[in-house]
């Protein structure tokens, strides 16, 4: 919170910043000067007895009365050797609108008495010019004037003899030098004084060389002035100039600090806020070198060449070059010592190159590096065009660098490299170390970007991709005690996120205003516990005890911090003797901004030490460990995948989905939600444990497939995936947290024919054909045919002569099959034979309706399938004679067709109810003597039998006196009626079945018909 209020406030007081700020009345600058003469040599006689001059001086101040000295008649003396000397001493107060003094010189030769009027001498070597004016330059401590070198100390006249009058302008010559006795102020105490800082830097001439105030530089805020030279001129183009960008970062790092102010400002519409200014002066570019160290000659030269002696006065020099050493990926050193410790050099010439690295299990998998990159070790590198051409093996490599990008940041580093390597070389120029105040490296209660633990990208404001503040540390957090450590307490800070090594050696992130899990168990554990090293790989091998550092140094490693630091190797070599300690147990937050060491000229820090020992700087290894380390423990990465254990099923079935999760990310995967839906639409939800790396979990997730899927669908099942990281927020990589299985329906479908012999005269056998064929992907089973006969028509298997099979039931003018299963593609035909009554007219249209029921192996029972089937009537062509019922009895062509016919029309004489007529059981209907109602079914079966035989047809026209009075017109219409008359019992019914049986005898007889 407290960084949020101080944003808040320095955003504020930027925005009153950006106006004239109400501050005190304008102060003057008050500057004693001393001006001395040395010299004074006469070198034409003013006096025309040739003796020496009595010479004396005249000094102006500004608008000062002049100040003098006694006369001194000699033609050479040096008057800075009297007593008391000619110093003459002046306080100027000096308005902010000015930075300079006007001092002007005047010798005179004293003639006084008869000679006339003192001669002034001419010591001015401009023609028609006798005195010095001079204009002193407080920016620079040097004087100027015209035709005169800045900072000149002898002149001697041109020679303007008889000017002004006739014995002046004697040529004579003079030496002096001005000093400026008092310091000049310097309100904010940033070692740039006041007059400086609204004034600009000057050279000795007084020309303007950079002018700070329109640069943003303040006399009531402190400023730090940095040149800065860079190398140019690669053979692949790259250019080491920094980033403007970068050079943004840090200056707003800096406007943003909470650096306190001058208490008071007496300068009216100057910048008077809280915060600093950096200034980035450029220096020069320089030919690119691949091998440039610190400490090396050509550095020096180059920074000879960048810094003007005013310039070294108040500025800091940064070279922004390739490489300190052979195959270095070194960011950059500080501090070079010849000009006491407070020029760097900024070398990212091995950054930002490795175009694909390794996964987490340390190994490269991809193949082939794409057009220039080149394979080098465990990486993939960018070629000479700088670009990252080859695309990392997905799943198992580090994509580092994006594909077809890199050019502007290879060799030379991101905006942020250059910006926090910049502010961290600066950092030690400034007097700070790793660990702030001391070398103690990787403090997770540090939270600066001297801190090794928050490089290259800053001060994290949340997990993984977040972005980070360029900041040193304010110096508010507590104390750490690795001997006791409280998990609930984190680090008590207000917006970001630290680093530190847990119990199992991982490097672990949190934020910095919860509970922190120190050594890695994933519980915050109550009260304090067990020692855990939280900043492995600290800069720091030895520190001294009581009685000062007893151990010897290993060859490797370096003094530094009063102890032993890392050497170059990055180890720590030197074992703690007797009586010294090993690495800190107690880590201290510091206060950088309030310690800073301004380094300018007005400074009290100007001519210390600026770093503080630490070890060896950090490298691009280690820059893109830490970017991946942080993106790894941040980035979980859930695929979900799910099969089906069916690839096929049928309506009724059960599916068993399985759903896999897998952490295939660096990261733990927390909050893990996984959706299953079902085909139906159905969703289902589960929430998952946590899954470390490479961890999974599976679900199972049923769905019976629905009797109404068709055959041929498919039913998909999708699940779905959703994590969060270590510190709840979204999983970064979501392409892959979906999948699906599929599983086709496979269902019997069956289609049903139904064909008759289209035409056929009265009980004729007609042939009528089924066809049941499955076009569905699964087989039939349970399968049942039905077919019910048309009214008037016969059926018996005795009759039947189709090719069957024969039904499995007869019930009534049912047929019924049971056809068992039918497999896919599988066709069952059945062909029979039925045959109508021969009281079937002609052109009557019989219609019989075939229906098949179904189901599957699933239990599902399908909606039945219907066809129907035609066949019409055909009347014969009677031959017009009949026999009568004795004929039928005593001749013995009564055919098997001729009694099926019969059979169809009536069984009642089929007594062995086998559902066929034999010649016996007409025999016995026809044998006389007949009697009631015997009579009458023996009349009535020849009828059947004429008609049969086509002798007669039922459509016959028939005519008595007995049929026209029992209103009969058709052999059918008589047939009907001795049907009707032999379900009457006889002896009640005796006239009837007279009638009935005289109207059959007759038809029989040929008496009645009528053709």
């Amino acid at each position: 919170m407290r960084r949020i209020l101080r944003f808040l406030i320095v955003s504020a007081l930027v925005a009153v910043a950006l106006v004239a700020v109400p501050t005190t009345a304008n102060a003057e600058t008050s500057v004693r000067l001393r001006l001395t003469i040395d010299l004074v040599k006469q070198h034409e006689n003013p006096d025309s007895d040739g003796a020496s001059g009595n010479y004396y001086p005249k000094i102006f101040f500004g608008t000062d009365a002049p100040q003098d000295r006694s006369p001194v008649e000699s033609a050479e003396f040096h008057p800075n050797t009297f007593e008391p000397p000619w110093v003459f001493t002046y306080v100027a107060s000096v308005a902010p609108s000015q930075h300079t003094v006007r001092v002007r010189v005047e010798l005179w030769d004293e003639d006084g008495g008869l000679s006339g009027e003192d001669d002034q001498l001419d010591i001015d070597p401009t023609n028609r010019s006798l005195d010095l004016d001079l204009t002193y330059q407080l920016t620079t401590d040097t004087w100027t004037g015209e035709s005169i070198v800045p900072k000149q100390g002898n002149f001697i006249g041109d020679g303007d003899s008889g000017f002004p009058g006739a014995h002046d302008g004697k040529i004579a010559e003079i030496g002096l030098g001005i000093q400026r006795t008092t310091d000049l102020p310097d309100t904010d105490g940033d070692g740039i004084y006041d007059v400086v800082e609204l004034h600009g830097i000057r050279d000795t001439d007084g020309s303007l060389m950079h002018d700070l105030k329109a640069l943003g530089a303040s006399p009531c805020r402190k400023t730090i002035v940095v040149v800065a030279s860079w190398m140019s001129g690669a053979a692949d183009g790259h250019d080491h100039k920094p980033k403007q960008a970068a050079i943004d970062e840090v200056r707003a790092a800096f406007n943003g600090s909470p650096v306190e102010r001058a208490p008071t400002c007496p300068y009216v519409g100057s910048i008077w806020t809280r915060g600093a200014e950096v200034l980035i002066i450029p220096g020069r570019a320089e030919s690119e070198t691949t091998v440039l160290p610190l400490d090396g000659t050509l550095y020096r030269s180059i920074r000879q060449l960048a810094l003007n002696p005013q310039r070294a006065r108040f500025a800091h020099f940064v070279l922004f070059g390739h490489q300190v050493a052979a195959g270095s990926p070194t960011s950059g050193q500080c501090c070079e010592a010849d000009r006491g410790e407070k020029d760097f050099i900024v070398t990212l010439g091995a950054w930002r190159v490795a175009c694909v690295g390794p996964g987490t299990d340390g190994v490269l998998n991809t193949p082939t590096p794409a057009n220039d990159d080149q394979k080098v070790g465990d990486f993939i590198l960018v070629g000479g065009d700088r670009t990252c051409d080859t695309t990392a093996t997905a799943g198992l490599d580090e994509q580092v660098i994006p594909i077809n990008t890199g050019r502007d940041d290879a060799r030379v580093g991101t905006v942020r490299d250059q910006s926090l390597t910049l502010m961290h070389e600066l950092g030690h120029a400034l007097g700070l170390a790793h660990g702030g105040f001391e070398p103690t490296n990787g403090k997770p209660n540090y939270l600066s970007v001297m801190n090794y633990g928050f490089n290259p990208f800053g001060i994290p404001l949340g997990p993984a991709r977040s972005p980070a503040r360029l900041d040193y540390s304010d110096g508010l957090l507590p104390r750490l005690d690795k001997n006791n450590l409280r998990e609930a307490d984190g680090i008590g800070d207000g917006t970001d996120f630290t680093r530190w090594i847990d119990g199992f050696g991982v490097e672990s992130w949190g934020p910095g205003n919860a509970a922190l899990d120190w050594n890695g168990n994933r519980v915050i554990d109550p009260g304090t516990i067990p020692r855990v090293d939280i900043n492995v790989g600290d800069d720091t091998c030895v520190l001294p005890g009581t009685d000062g550092l007893q151990t010897p140094k290993h060859v490797d490693d370096a003094f530094g911090g009063g102890g032993i630091v890392q050497g170059s190797d990055g180890d720590c070599d030197t074992t703690p003797g007797a009586g010294d300690f090993g690495r800190a147990d107690l880590l201290d937050d510091f206060n950088d901004w309030r310690n800073l060491k301004y380094r300018a000229e007005g400074s009290p820090d100007a001519g210390s030490d600026g770093i503080f020992p630490s070890g060896p700087e950090f490298t691009w290894d280690a820059a893109l460990a830490r970017e991946l380390g942080i993106r790894r423990f941040y980035d979980p990465d859930v695929a979900v995948t799910k099969t089906a254990d069916k690839a096929q099923a049928e309506p009724g079935d059960t599916i068993a989905y399985s759903v896999k999760v897998n952490n295939v990310g660096p990261g733990l995967a927390t909050s893990i939600q996984l959706t299953d839906t079902l085909p139906d639409g159905t969703a289902a939800g589960r929430t998952l444990a946590d899954l470390n790396p490479a961890a999974t979990a599976t679900e199972t997730f049923t769905h019976t497939v629905p009797c109404t899927a068709a055959d041929g669908s498919v039913l998909t099942n999708r699940a779905s995936v959703t994590a969060k990281n270590r510190a709840d927020g979204p999983e970064a990589i979501v392409s892959n947290n979906t999948d699906s299985a599929s599983t086709t329906v496979k269902r019997p479908v069956l289609a049903l024919t139904s064909t008759a012999t289209p035409t056929a005269h009265a009980a004729a056998a007609v042939t009528t054909t089924l066809t049941a064929t499955n076009t569905g992907g699964a087989a039939a089973t349970g399968v049942t045919l039905t077919y019910t006969l048309p009214p008037s028509v016969y059926y018996s298997t005795a009759l039947d002569q189709g090719s069957g099979p024969r039904p499995t039931s007869v019930s009534g003018t049912t047929l019924t099959w049971q056809l068992g299963s039918l497999a896919p593609g599988a066709t069952a035909s059945i062909a029979f034979t039925s045959r109508s009554s021969l009281l079937t007219t002609g052109g009557t249209a019989l219609t019989g309706n075939a229906t098949i029921m179904y189901g599957n192996a699933g239990g599902c029972i399908y909606t039945p399938i219907s066809a129907t089937s035609t066949s019409t009537v055909t009347e014969a062509t009677p031959t017009r004679n009949p026999q009568l019922v004795t004929i039928w009895a005593l001749l013995g062509n009564r055919t098997p067709e001729l009694l099926a016919r019969v059979q169809a029309t009536d069984t009642r004489y089929d007594r062995n109810t086998d559902g066929r007529l034999s010649q016996e059981e007409a025999s016995e209907a026809l044998r006389l003597p007949l009697l009631q109602p015997r009579t009458l079914a023996a009349e009535l079966l020849a009828t059947y039998l004429n008609v049969a035989d086509r002798r007669i047809n039922s459509a016959t026209a028939v005519h008595t006196l007995t049929l026209e009075r029992l209103n009969l017109h058709t052999v059918a219409d008589a047939a009907r009626h001795a049907q009707t008359v032999l379900r009457l019992p006889p002896l009640t019914n005796l006239i009837r079945y007279t009638d009935a049986t005289l109207a059959l005898t007759e038809i029989n007889s040929g008496l009645a018909a009528r053709y």
